[in-house]
């Protein structure tokens, strides 16, 4: 049972930490697509997007089976929103980075 407890937790922290690295880095990507216009940084970020929606949906799943844990239930669904929080972040930095394509792109 203290294994266990032990585990969620260290899944908890990893957890937050992947949160907060894929906002760190979709932010850095932003910045430098915004200040730069190098229109292959939209590839990279692409990419970035799809890599760093596997990482946190595989993290997201792991701690969604491990609610069952009542313990820290609370800490559980904390992270869990957290995690969520990057879904609206992220789809504003698409469409930010979308604006500053079709902007450098002219037609």
């Amino acid at each position: 049972m203290k294994d266990n407890l032990i585990h969620i937790n260290q899944t908890i922290s990893n957890s937050k930490k992947v949160a907060f690295l894929t906002f760190l880095v979709a932010s850095i990507l932003l910045l430098i697509f915004y200040f730069t216009e190098f229109n292959g940084m939209i590839y990279f970020s692409l990419l970035f997007i799809v890599a760093a929606f596997f990482v946190n949906t595989y993290q997201f799943v792991t701690l969604f089976f491990q609610l069952k844990q009542k313990q820290i239930t609370n800490q559980i669904l904390l992270t869990l929103g957290i995690m969520l929080l990057n879904i609206p972040i992220g789809y504003l930095y698409v469409e930010i980075g979308l604006k500053i394509y079709s902007h450098s792109n002219p037609n």
